[in-house]
This record gives structure tokens, C-alpha cells and sequence, in this order.
């Protein structure tokens, strides 16, 4: 689906709900950022042709195994992570000079 495309069906989700679509409303509820002037020309489209929405082509939908393993190898990296900071901090602090 092009940027164009993404953008008029924002607006007809946003009409949907019983708002206008506007430039500020779109890039809000866009999930990724968008660029001024091709809101405005999706905007500009939309209004002159509400009635004719595109088609929505979805990507296929990935099953998350590879995503939950690497996730699971991640926080077992930031794990790791904090243990070694956890131990650093404990010898810094052994090493701190004691008050009088």
C-alpha cells in the first residue's frame, strides 16, 4: 500500500469516528511518520472522492516464532548485561573509602 493510499484510509477511519480529517489528526494516528505535503495530497484526494476507499493490501503475517526467540536472546543479553554491571557496581563499592 502506497503512503497516499495508507493516508486515505486514515481519513476514513478518523471520518469514521465522527471527526474530520485534518493534517494534525492524520500524522497523529499514522504509525509511522509522514511527510506534510504527502498528507495533504492524501488529504486533498480523499476529499475529493470520499466515497472511493482503497484497498487495504496486508503483508503476511509473520507466525512470531523468530520473533519470540530472538526476543528470549535479547533478554537474555540485557540479563547478562545487568549482572555485570550489578557486579561492578558491588566491587566500586567495596573499594569506596570508608568514613572516618
Amino acid at each position: 500500500m502506497s503512503n497516499i493510499d495508507y493516508i486515505i484510509n486514515l481519513c476514513f477511519e478518523i471520518s469514521e469516528q465522527g471527526k474530520t480529517p485534518s493534517v494534525a489528526l492524520i500524522r497523529n494516528m499514522a504509525q509511522h511518520p509522514l511527510a506534510i505535503p504527502e498528507v495533504i495530497k492524501g488529504l486533498q484526494k480523499w476529499k475529493s472522492n470520499p466515497s472511493d476507499r482503497p484497498k487495504i493490501h496486508k503483508k503476511p503475517i509473520n507466525t512470531g516464532a523468530v520473533t519470540n526467540q530472538s526476543l528470549q536472546q535479547r533478554v537474555a543479553q540485557l540479563e547478562a548485561q545487568v549482572a555485570t554491571i550489578m557486579q561492578e557496581l558491588a566491587k566500586m563499592s567495596d573499594n569506596r573509602p570508608k568514613p572516618p
